[in-house]
């Protein structure tokens, strides 16, 4: 077998199996230098509607390391997290597991505003006394989000 295949079949195994792969140590170390470069922060509001808890969470964690990343290179990542559609069902106490939890406080400790909008939760029927305290009720997050756009915030949606 030439060389190329066994290279492909063990990268396969590799993501198959959830093994890491080991880097070359003189491999370049990945970076957003290029984009990054003469910025002092980084503005960006989220949109999040999507109801699926596992996307949910990978969504989150990925907003949670794009904030670390910016943070890390040198640049003030100024973050918010607009909650909207049917995603507003998992911000309540009785629904929202643990992992959620954790994950909002942790977004919430790094200065991400979260905020859920008021016209999804009347339109899902969500009791806004059950709102997990890490999540701000606004009146409507569209509104939220035309606003921070015209501060200067990307608008990045994940669905």
């Amino acid at each position: 077998m030439q060389r190329s295949s066994w290279l492909t079949i063990a990268a396969v195994f590799c993501i198959l199996t959830g093994t890491p792969v080991l880097l070359h140590a003189d491999a370049p170390q990945p970076d957003d230098r290029v984009a990054l470069k003469g910025m002092k922060q980084a503005k960006a509001i989220f949109d999040v509607r999507l109801a699926d808890l596992d996307k949910l969470l990978f969504n989150l964690a990925l907003i949670k390391e794009t904030h670390e990343g910016i943070s890390n290179q040198k640049v003030k990542p100024q973050l918010m997290v607009t909650l909207r559609g049917p995603a507003v069902r998992l911000f309540t106490r009785d629904q929202a597991p643990e992992e959620l939890k954790e994950l909002l406080n942790d977004l919430k400790q790094k200065g991400i505003r979260l905020e859920i909008c008021s016209v999804a939760t009347r339109v899902f029927k969500v009791d806004n006394r059950q709102l997990l305290p890490d999540v701000t009720l606004v009146g409507n997050v569209l509104t939220s989000q035309i606003a921070m756009q015209n501060k200067g915030y990307a608008l990045i949606t994940l669905n």
